[in-house]
């Protein structure tokens, strides 16, 4: 295990929820618990899948716009929901969590994500502890807006599972440590209104991170004018060849102003711009097809890949898994 969510699911069992400082519940009345699930966060239904005592116990640390469990139920338990109005991930430090109907099954150190609208339906199987993130749909899109000037991307209701190898779970787990770390004292972060607006900043980050496709493409009209005209013939002629020459000659400019305007207004290179939408563009054309459907080589090299092997590494390290994998996916 390689990141500090990982490094949670190594805690002995007796009394390693994290947020103990937050201790919120503990009941062996499912009846109970759903009540106060479905009045303190959002509606669930819960039904036992083995015959079983449970031995549920909840610790929570609020903030305005998102609240963080450390959960455990003590035995094999499908949870629903009705549509989602939040951001919503599971994340297991021990044990596994899966997604019906679906088939997707985080293990420790992996994450389930489910997007606002999805209609959750999970089983937590026995002896699984895990992280619950409930982030306010709100609270991303005015993050974004504010600190990208973009827009959320609207994502079809999905669950979706991140891989344990993916970059981005490794700063996830350092925020849920210092969480952890903070939940319960009487200063600190958590303590005043504008360290938990820092923080649920930095949950958002890592959202975008875990899912690059939530971010549409930067707001156009935003855009300095010549990295605007170039942006816009990018996107114009995206599934065709295209060289930095051409770049320089819609830009007006020359090469290094033309570099150097990008690197100022969107972060990158325009190469590594372009690059980017295209990986985007074949994770949309993935997700929208089956196995068998598509042809994986045919693609890259439509897409201005020579190499199927490079095409795989670049779009691995964008989005966390494999092409195969994104297409495999059920609906």
């Amino acid at each position: 295990m390689d990141s500090h969510a990982h490094s949670l699911a190594t805690r002995p069992a007796s009394g390693s929820l994290p947020f103990a400082g937050r201790p919120w519940l503990a009941s062996r009345d499912l009846e109970e618990v759903a009540t106060l699930l479905s009045s303190q966060v959002e509606e669930r239904s819960l039904q036992p899948c083995r015959r079983g005592q449970a031995d549920i116990h909840f610790n929570m640390q609020v903030m305005p716009q998102l609240k963080l469990f450390g959960a455990e139920w003590g035995l094999e338990i499908g949870v629903r929901s009705m549509p989602l109005a939040s951001w919503h991930g599971i994340l297991p430090l021990q044990g596994a969590v899966s997604s019906l109907p679906d088939g997707q099954c985080a293990a420790a150190g992996e994450q389930l994500v489910f997007t606002p609208g999805h209609e959750v339906d999970v089983v937590w199987h026995e002896g699984t502890q895990a992280v619950v993130i409930a982030l306010d749909a709100s609270c991303l899109s005015d993050h974004v807006m504010r600190h990208h000037q973009r827009e959320v991307a609207q994502l079809p209701a999905q669950a979706q599972l991140i891989g344990r190898q993916h970059p981005a779970l490794v700063s996830l787990g350092n925020l849920l440590s210092l969480v952890d770390s903070e939940a319960g004292r009487p200063s600190g972060l958590l303590a005043t209104p504008i360290g938990q607006q820092h923080l649920q900043q930095l949950f958002c980050e890592n959202l975008l991170h875990l899912i690059p496709s939530l971010s549409t493409l930067p707001q156009r009209s935003l855009l300095p004018g010549t990295v605007k005209r170039v942006v816009d013939f990018i996107h114009a002629h995206l599934d065709q060849p295209l060289c930095i020459s051409q770049l320089v000659a819609v830009s007006g400019a020359s090469r290094r102003s033309l570099e150097q305007a990008f690197r100022q207004s969107l972060g990158t290179s325009p190469q590594r711009y372009i690059q980017s939408c295209r990986l985007k563009a074949i994770r949309e054309l993935l997700l929208r097809h089956q196995p068998g459907e598509l042809q994986l080589s045919e693609l890259a090299f439509r897409w201005g890949f020579a190499q199927p092997s490079h095409f795989t590494t670049a779009y691995k390290q964008a989005f966390g898994e494999l092409p195969s994998q994104t297409l495999s996916r059920l609906p």
